[in-house]
């Protein structure tokens, strides 16, 4: 009998919930999704069913270090941060993203001096032959003239 045997169509707690997107070779993907058809679950509630259940069973205690250093935040934040920039506050990440340069949902291009849309920078970056990271971490004075510029206005 497999782990999710025991599980078949039990009803589910009323809780909020977060999406959790994962990504599998396709050949795990297709074996998992048969076995939840054969057992009557769709694969949302199976992976559910195994989280809990690996929680459940205390594998994320103190003597798993591993998960503890690769779960932990970063102590420092990456880039400098521009409180009067952003919108809600900095969290640092493993992630790099733009919101420490943003301003009205704007980024700064140094090489244009123009302001251009968040949504269409990594766009006009191409333009330059660049990454919106190069362009922005590459040029960071003439960028922070720019948001400087701009906050006075």
């Amino acid at each position: 009998m497999g782990r999710l045997d025991k599980y078949a169509r039990q009803s589910k707690q009323k809780e909020s919930s977060k999406v959790l997107p994962i990504r599998l070779p396709e050949s795990i993907y297709t074996q998992f999704r048969q076995r939840c058809e054969e057992l009557g679950l769709s694969m949302s509630e199976a992976g559910y069913l195994l989280i809990k259940e690996e929680i459940n069973d205390g594998v994320y205690t103190t003597h798993t270090k591993e998960v503890a250093t690769t779960t932990e935040p970063l102590n420092t934040p990456i880039h400098k941060e521009h409180s009067s920039t952003t919108k809600k506050a900095y969290l640092p990440s493993t992630r790099w993203n733009s919101t420490p340069y943003e301003m009205d949902n704007e980024l700064p291009c140094p090489l244009c001096h123009q302001w251009y849309s968040k949504a269409n920078f990594s766009r006009h970056a191409k333009h330059h032959q660049l990454t919106t990271r190069e362009i922005l971490e590459s040029h960071e004075d003439i960028v922070e003239q720019m948001i400087q510029s701009r906050r006075n206005k």
